[in-house]
């Protein structure tokens, strides 16, 4: 079972990055020189380190709230930890999108997700964390796979090209709340 499970993960990471290599390699543009200062340096690695508390903290404070209220682990990871994990992307994410600036914004979450999706479960495939509920996890995956097929489709078929309308971000978002229905009312019911 544990060998299998350490299969799965190292081709969660080789989509990983071959999603990384096609995204580095289409459409490349000239970089530009970047030049940190003392102070920035600093100020990203107490980000760092500041991402890394919360992250702790939150999901130590979810236990905890999870083991009061009686709910299920699975629920309160769901619907407390990942919310409370996204909320920085969430404001960058907001900020991009109110300079209308859609394209940015939504390949902001769509690259996340898929890095989550691949690159973040490699570490539960190398200790052998078993899926528990296949119903719950082939919903998950599906939805991520429709998303990313839907993404797809706008950014090389829209006008115009490798970009957004703001009518295609709603489609996006469209298909989220039909996951969060199919979640709350289908799957954990």
């Amino acid at each position: 079972m544990g060998y299998n499970l350490f299969i799965d993960g190292c081709l969660m990471l080789a989509a990983y990055f071959i999603y990384l290599a096609q995204a580095i390699i289409r459409n490349q543009q000239k970089g530009t020189k970047v030049n940190w200062k003392t102070e920035e340096i600093i100020v990203a690695i107490a980000g760092i380190l500041a991402l890394i508390i919360g992250a702790d903290f939150t999901v130590t404070a979810t236990e905890k709230i999870v083991s009061i209220l009686g709910i299920a682990k699975l629920v309160g990871g769901l619907f407390l930890t990942s919310t409370l994990s996204i909320i920085p992307e969430v404001f960058a994410t907001w900020s991009v999108a109110k300079s209308g600036k859609f394209t940015a914004a939504t390949t902001s979450v769509i690259a996340d997700n898929t890095a989550t999706m691949t690159l973040a479960f490699f570490p539960l495939a190398l200790v052998s964390l078993p899926v528990e509920n296949i119903k719950l996890y082939s919903v998950n995956l599906f939805f991520v796979a429709l998303l990313g097929v839907f993404y797809s489709l706008f950014i090389y078929f829209g006008k115009p090209k490798y970009s957004f309308y703001f009518k295609e971000v709603l489609v996006l978002n469209s298909i989220y709340i039909i996951y969060l229905l199919v979640m709350i009312f289908g799957v954990l019911k």
